[in-house]
């Protein structure tokens, strides 16, 4: 996993529409020890291949979730519920480079199950006002890899149960010489303090793999 150019870039458009105008003290959780690609370190003059030492750097209150530890990352399976009771309603900025496509569970995969109930915690760690960002991988595009990939109906879908509000929702040809790996790009905030929706058996039904 790790930001590009056009990852890292999409995050700043979103948080300069939604009125962010600087990451110092905001709290923020990213999904995944996420790396900075040599085109972004190079673009954008970034120093570091860490994605928490950038944020860092910029006074970001920073967390990171991936269940294999690494990089100071908190080792949290999202197909469980959050068992850190500050992260709820906690966060201002929630991002997700390429993360949630890889969030299954080993229970009841099929079903979705374990995928519903990680986006159900993303929901329920960002406070009203948080700015959520993903880039996730195109449905028939970059075969093979993930377990689910996504749609921008699924996005119009999510945002409409939970009545987010949409920032920017697009497709994004991450690849232009094999135009092989299209991406969604979404980003959202959150305005209500509400359950998260819809149901399991509902969300299953946008679930492509």
């Amino acid at each position: 996993m790790g930001m590009n150019t056009d990852t890292y870039d999409f995050l700043l458009e979103s948080t300069k529409a939604a009125g962010i105008e600087t990451f110092k003290d905001k709290w923020m959780l990213e999904l995944g020890n996420q790396a900075i690609r040599p085109n972004l370190r190079k673009n954008h003059n970034i120093n570091t291949a860490k994605s928490k030492v950038h944020f860092l750097n910029l006074e970001c209150n920073h967390h990171s979730i991936d269940w294999n530890g690494k990089d100071g990352a908190i080792p949290i399976d999202l197909t469980y519920p959050v068992p850190i009771p500050k992260f709820i309603k906690r966060f201002d900025i929630v991002t997700d480079f390429g993360d949630m496509e890889h969030v299954r569970g080993f229970r009841d995969w099929m079903e979705g199950l374990g995928h519903w109930n990680a986006w159900k915690n993303l929901h329920d760690m960002g406070k009203v006002g948080c700015l959520y960002v993903h880039t996730l991988p195109m449905v028939g595009s970059f075969s093979g890899h993930g377990s689910y990939h996504y749609t921008l109906e699924f996005f119009t879908n999510l945002c409409k149960a939970n009545d987010y509000d949409i920032v920017s929702l697009k497709a994004v040809q991450c690849n232009p010489v094999t135009n092989n790996r299209e991406y969604v790009f979404c980003s959202y905030i959150k305005v209500k303090d509400q359950n998260f929706g819809p149901e399991h058996e509902v969300f299953k039904g946008w679930l492509h793999r």
